[in-house]
This record gives structure tokens, sequence and C-alpha cells, in this order.
């Protein structure tokens, strides 16, 4: 007998994720400071649903509400500072709040719906942040964190009450909080990953797997996405970039000190790892991928579609249902976006969003959109990616006692 095809949800992507439209974007040339050479990707999502985005070093806001309405520019980055390398929108607490970040080390926090900035200052490189609880934390070239207070009335206030701490040894390429403010996950260019509790935050948090008598979070690559799930909050998965072309997905248990082994803790793929998303709505994970690994040509090509010769779980070959003609040389998943259930880490979906490199991806606050960013392609593409969740229609009182 042959196994049930498996059936998803109408919520799920496997029926949604579908292509809605493309707006012009662009990412400043990289010059040749450290900073710069950064991976950008400017790019965010306010919780009042506009898309705030860079053209060069112009930046931009689109009401996504409004598919009729045009961009509209935010500012203009000054030379002297440097080239865009990050935007990032304030979280619940900060709803009109954008922080821009420069190759120069400059910080701008701009108010979105008065159009000003509020306050400006300068370091000597950022690489990543984040918003939490009334806090913008920043990540550097040198592996230092630096928890600022957003609500602070001037640039003296707000280096006054800043705290930072070096745990990293490389740049810090990803940082995000958990949605609650208790903790803080941060991953650099050398493949660590690093947990911080906001009641203390000076030591990360002992998680991760038995390394040399201490608990440790490791990728083999650039730790290039990080993800806390919104409805299994004991967990974290992080994504990673290898210089061939490779990624890693782990899921990593920062409560307990023996997880269960019942579910796949780690997928190697043949694609680089540029975002992770949870879907607030249904048990599903969503990546992003690179161009992928190139694999040497073979001897002959074969022509026949590429299915599992035998059957495989999911964690063995997730891809291997695929019924698609493929090229044999590159990655089945390359700049693509792939779904996953969680925390099975079965495969639902996998779906070619674009002929080069998926530098990242921004989910709407509400979770039913996702916007990819195509730099080599000059565009972000918004696409449909999880539906509305409706229950059940309860049954009324004339049916559950209608005499039949």
């Amino acid at each position: 007998m042959t196994p049930a095809e498996p059936t998803y949800a109408a919520h799920s992507a496997y029926h949604v994720l579908r292509s809605v439209n493309t707006i012009d974007y662009s990412v400043a040339p990289a010059g040749g400071d450290a900073a710069d050479s950064a991976p950008a990707s400017p790019v965010s999502w306010l919780q009042s649903n506009a898309v705030v985005f860079g053209r060069g070093n112009r930046v931009h806001y689109k009401n996504m509400a409004d598919t009729e309405d045009v961009a509209q520019q935010l500012c203009k980055i000054t030379s002297s500072l440097g080239n865009l390398r990050l935007i990032q929108c304030g979280g619940k607490s900060q709803p009109n709040v954008v922080a821009l970040a420069t190759s120069g080390g400059g910080v701008q926090l701009w108010d979105l719906v008065a159009k000003k900035m509020v306050l400006s200052w300068k370091m000597k490189s950022v690489t990543s942040m984040c918003f939490g609880e009334n806090l913008l934390t920043v990540g550097d070239e040198r592996g230092t964190l630096r928890h600022y207070d957003p609500r602070a009335p001037d640039a003296t206030k707000l280096k006054e009450q800043l705290k930072k701490v070096t745990r990293h040894q490389g740049r810090i390429l990803k940082a995000a909080w958990k949605e609650d403010g208790k903790y803080l996950a941060t991953g650099d260019q050398n493949g660590l990953v690093l947990v911080w509790d906001a009641r203390r935050p000076q030591v990360p948090l002992d998680v991760g797997e038995m390394v040399q008598r201490r608990r440790k979070m490791q990728h083999v690559g650039a730790v290039t996405a990080l993800a806390w799930c919104p409805w299994q909050t004991k967990y974290l998965v992080t994504g990673d970039s290898t210089a061939e072309g490779t990624g890693t997905i782990r899921v990593w248990d920062v409560v307990d000190e023996s997880p269960s082994s019942e579910w796949p803790t780690k997928i190697e793929l043949d694609a680089q790892v540029t975002s992770l998303h949870f879907s607030p709505h249904i048990r599903e994970l969503l990546s992003t991928h690179g161009p992928g690994k190139v694999s040497p040509a073979p001897a002959t090509v074969p022509t026949t579609p590429v299915t599992a010769t035998t059957p495989v779980t999911p964690l063995e070959d997730p891809f291997a249902s695929m019924s698609t003609f493929v090229d044999p040389f590159t990655s089945r998943i390359s700049n693509s976006v792939v779904v996953h259930q969680f925390p099975t880490m079965r495969h639902v979906t996998t779906v070619s969003v674009a002929k080069k490199n998926v530098a990242g991806s921004v989910l709407s606050p509400n979770g039913h959109r996702i916007v990819f960013a195509v730099p080599e392609e000059s565009q972000l593409k918004v696409w449909e990616v999880w539906g509305k969740f409706k229950a059940p229609r309860a049954p009324s009182l004339y049916e559950t006692c209608a005499i039949r």
C-alpha cells in the first residue's frame, strides 16, 4: 500500500503561498571598510503595516494595506555616515520607531508618524540590530552587544544609560529578542549562538550541546538566521551559511537541560539559510535560501525527474518528494522558500521565489504576508504565506437538538 498523502489546513503555506507584487529596492554598494562588507538587507516591517526599505542611501516606506499606495521617501543618508546597511522597525512598545544604521557607524532613530529624526549617535560599527521591550540592541564588528533605551530624551542621556557586554569573538550578524522580552539570542560569523536572560544580561545562559564539559550552541558556518517559536516558547531555531554554499537549521531547547530527542534537532541543507520565520497561526516554520552549493558535473546528465530511490525520513531528505525537473549541478532549494512542519520538521512545500540570491525576508506583523529581499534583482517580492485561521463553526441549538 502506498502511504496516504498528507493533508494540510486551509491556512497552511501549502495552500496559501503565492506571489502578490514587487517593490523597487536596492542596496548601496559595499565600500572598503569591514562594516560595509557585512551582509546588508535594509528592509523591515512596521507594526502599523508599513514596509520600510532602502533604495541606495535613501530610505522609503510603503503602506502595505493600500495596494495602490506609492512609496514615500523618509530620509537620505549623508555621505559622511557611509552607506545604509540596516533598517529595524520597533516592536509593540515602539510601534512607530525606525532604527537606521550605516557602514560609518551612524545610528538614527526616526518617528515615522512625525517623519522626523528623534535621536542619532555614532559608534565604531553596526552589524546587527533588534528591538526588545524598551530596548534597542546593537551588535558590532568586534562581538560587543550594546543595549540602548530608545526613550532617552537625547543622545547624552542615551549613552549614560548604555549597557554593553562582550562575549562573542567575531562580528555579530543576527540578534532576536523573544516576544515576551525575557531572552535575547545572538549569532556571530564564527557560528556561535548565545542566549541571554534579560534579568542577568552580563552572562549568557549555559545551554546547548555538551562540548568539553560545557554547553555550547555552535554552527559550522556563520549564523545568518534566528527565530523564536511563538507557541512552543522554549525553542530557538537558528540557521547558518558556509563558504561552500551549504547551510544547517538547528533546533535548540533553551529550558530543558536534557531535551527530548523525539523530534529532529538538525537538518543539513545544500543551500545557505538566509532567514527563518514561525507562523503565529499554524505549526509551521519557513526558511529562505541562497544560491546554494554547486556540485561538480557528473559524467552523464540524468534526464528523469529527481525522486527518491528508497523511502527516507523527512530528516534524511526533506525534499526528495519534489516531482520537478531540476538542474543536477545546483541545489534543489536554490533561491527558494521552504516550509516545514514544526517540531517534526516534515517538509510541507518548496517554491523558487527568485533567480538570484534571496538575501533575507521580513514577516508582516499579522503573519499573513512576507517580503523577500532580492538585491541582485533590485526587488522586494511580496508574497502571501499563511492564511487566516477559521475556527470550525459550532453547531446551532437546532442542529444539536433536531430529531433525526
